[in-house]
C-alpha cells in the first residue's frame, strides 16, 4: 500500500529495502532536485540508470540512486550501489510497490519479459532459448556491476538475478548451466572487442574458478595460465570501459578480490614455513646462501 514500507525481497545476500516508505523516496527526490542530478549521483557514488527510471512530476530520476539515498532517510545510512539490486526485483519493484511510476524495459522486451509475465520453466523450453535469454540478461547485469569500481557479483547472486530478469527459472544448480552462460558473455565481449564482463563473476572464495580460463580460451583462442590474474586485469578494463563510479583519477589498479588475495597470501606463508632450513651440523645455526657457516667457517 502506498505510504507504507514495502515487502520487497532482494537477491539473497543483499540489503533488505523494506524499511523504505514513500515519504523516504520523496525526500530523496527532493534532495536530488536541490543538488542537481549529476552532483547527486556523484556525491553518493552512483552511475546513471540504464533502464529503470522513476517518473515523478514530469521528471525522470535514476531509480537505484533514489532508493539508495531513500535508505539514508529511513535508516540513517545511504546504500552503496553494490548492496542491492536496481532491477525488477530490487529498486524498481520497491518503487512500484510504493505506488510510483517506474519505466522499465521497452515493448521489444529487452529481457524477454515484464514484471507481470508469469514464470516459465527452463525444462519446458528449448535449451538454446533459455541459455540465450540468460546470457543477454547476464551481460546487462554484469555491465551494471562494472559501473562500481572494484565491484563483483557471486555466481549465486548472478544466477538468481538472470532468472529474475528473464522470468525463466530452473531447478538445476548454477554449476550445471551458469558456466555456459558466462562463456557466451565472454565470446560476445571478444566479438565486440570489449573487456570480458564474465571476469566480474566470482565464487564464494572470490575466485573466478577453473571454468573462467576455459571460457577465455573459447572466446580468444588463448587459455590464461592464471585465470584469476587474467580476470583481475579484465575487471579493471571493465571498470574503465563502463566508467565506474569512484574510479581513481589515475585509472585504478588491477587486483584480486580481497578474499582471494588473503587466501593466496596465507598459502605463500605456509609454503615458506614448510621449506626446511639448512643448518650447520656442528653449531646448528642456519647456513647463509654462501653455503658456508658464519660460525664454523
Amino acid at each position: 500500500m502506498p505510504g507504507s514500507g514495502s515487502d520487497v525481497s532482494t537477491v539473497e545476500g543483499m540489503t533488505d529495502l523494506g524499511v523504505i516508505t514513500r515519504g523516504h523516496v520523496l525526500a530523496a527526490t527532493a534532495e536530488c532536485d536541490r543538488l542537481g542530478t549529476e552532483q547527486f549521483l556523484s556525491h553518493y557514488g552512483y552511475g546513471r540508470a540504464r533502464e529503470y527510471l522513476l517518473v515523478l512530476n514530469d521528471r525522470d530520476y535514476d531509480s537505484k540512486a533514489i532508493v539508495g539515498v531513500a535508505h539514508r532517510y529511513a535508516a540513517g545510512r545511504a546504500l552503496d550501489s553494490e548492496e542491492f539490486s536496481g532491477g525488477r526485483s530490487g529498486a524498481a519493484k520497491l518503487l512500484r510497490d510504493l505506488g510510483f511510476d517506474v519505466s522499465g524495459p521497452d515493448d521489444s522486451g529487452h529481457f524477454g519479459a515484464d514484471d507481470d509475465e508469469p514464470w516459465r520453466e527452463a525444462a519446458d523450453l528449448d535449451l538454446e532459448e533459455a541459455r540465450v535469454a540468460w546470457a543477454r540478461a547476464a551481460r546487462d547485469s554484469l555491465a551494471d556491476v562494472a559501473r562500481g569500481y572494484r565491484a563483483v557479483i557471486t555466481y549465486k547472486e548472478l544466477a538468481a538475478l538472470v532468472q529474475e530478469r528473464t522470468r525463466i527459472r530452473t531447478s538445476q544448480l548454477p554449476q550445471h548451466w551458469l558456466g555456459d552462460v558466462l562463456a557466451r558473455v565472454a565470446v560476445e565481449c571478444a566479438e565486440r572487442q570489449e573487456p570480458n564482463l564474465s571476469s566480474l563473476c566470482v565464487n564464494a572464495l572470490g575466485s573466478v574458478g577453473e571454468g573462467y580460463a576455459v571460457a577465455v580460451g573459447k572466446a580468444t583462442g588463448e587459455v590464461p595460465e592464471d585465470g584469476d590474474l587474467h580476470a583481475a586485469d579484465q575487471r579493471l578494463e571493465c571498470y574503465r570501459f563502463h566508467k565506474a563510479v569512484r574510479l581513481p583519477e589515475d585509472g585504478g589498479t588491477a587486483s584480486l578480490t580481497p578474499r582471494l588475495a588473503a587466501s593466496r597470501a596465507r598459502a605463500r606463508k605456509v609454503a615458506r614455513e614448510a621449506v626446511p632450513v639448512n643448518t650447520c651440523p656442528t653449531c646448528f645455526m642456519a647456513i647463509p646462501a654462501t653455503g658456508v657457516c658464519d660460525n664454523c667457517g
